[in-house]
């Protein structure tokens, strides 16, 4: 996308403007530098950048948290623990996950409209959708809370029961897992189901095609099911986290960079719809079992504080 050159050198007018004025009104305040040593006082040898993030980190996730009083749960054990983490994190996990929904669903809404109106651009979406369904794995991939989730649950959860050596048990352990598993899925799922139904709208509207149309439905929620389990396994198997939230595994790192390279490729890879959209399912079963396996032969070993 190439911008017009006006606008560029409006916006660097601008910017230039508000600095100077910025530096005449800061020269006119007497008080400055006294301001500033005051300040400045504690940081004699430069800005301490790694207290800064951590104080920052901390800051976060005290945000994180609701502080209503008032939030229980009638279950039990894990789930009931589980039930508060979820409740007392519902503003960072499903609020930008209805946003996104909400969205999404007005696009669809403004390209079903488009198509009713326009049957070119009909036609023309219509060939998209058909070969363009694999460069969803990186929008899939790109709306995902999976890395959202872990980091509060260490935050403001793991963190702290990882000193417990019962909360490393194997069988724990994978019982835990998998409630988070449900919860990060059902999170995740509000977005995709709506992007998978109005996409899968939007074919039909558009001329349809001979494959069935179920198809694009079962391999965008199964897109957003594997995130969910990708980032959630990786988080036990790896704990990437010390106690003040740094990423501090390498080999985290390099998966996840990995995983974003995957999806970025996918935007210029075509490959038939139907054979993509069953390779999915069956991938996304497949990892879920895996994960499963892994988590309880590995994870009472990984999945502890770094330091």
């Amino acid at each position: 996308i190439i911008v017009p050159y006006l606008p560029i050198a409006a916006v660097m007018v601008l910017s230039v403007a508000a600095g100077i004025y910025a530096a005449v009104q800061i020269g006119k305040f007497d008080q400055y530098r006294d301001m500033y040593q005051t300040l400045l006082s504690d940081k004699k040898n430069g800005t301490d950048l790694t207290q800064a993030t951590r104080k920052a980190a901390a800051e976060q996730g005290r945000r994180m948290i609701s502080a209503d009083l008032s939030i229980t749960s009638s279950k039990k054990g894990f789930e009931y623990f589980n039930e508060l983490f979820i409740k007392r994190h519902r503003k960072v996990l499903w609020s930008a996950s209805v946003k996104i929904a909400v969205v999404s669903l007005a696009c669809v809404g403004g390209l079903l409209i488009a198509c009713l109106v326009n049957p070119a651009f009909a036609s023309k979406a219509n060939q998209m959708l058909i070969s363009l369904v694999p460069a969803f794995l990186f929008i899939m991939y790109a709306i995902n809370r999976g890395t959202t989730y872990t980091r509060a649950l260490f935050m403001n959860c793991d963190h702290s029961m990882l000193t417990y050596s019962f909360y490393r048990k194997p069988s724990f352990i994978l019982h835990l897992f998998w409630i988070r598993l449900r919860e990060i899925v059902k999170v995740n799922l509000l977005p995709a189901a709506v992007i998978a139904g109005g996409l899968t709208l939007l074919l039909y509207v558009s001329g349809g095609t001979a494959a069935p149309l179920y198809y694009l439905l079962v391999s965008i929620l199964s897109m957003s099911v594997f995130f969910s389990v990708h980032y959630l396994v990786l988080y036990y198997l790896l704990q990437p986290f010390n106690m003040y939230t740094e990423v501090k595994s390498a080999t985290y790192q390099i998966i996840a960079m990995a995983t974003y390279w995957l999806c970025y490729l996918m935007l210029r890879i075509r490959v038939d719809t139907m054979t993509f959209c069953a390779l999915m399912l069956v991938f996304c079963i497949l990892y879920c079992i895996a994960a499963c396996v892994l988590v309880y032969k590995l994870a009472y070993r990984t999945f502890r504080i770094r330091n």
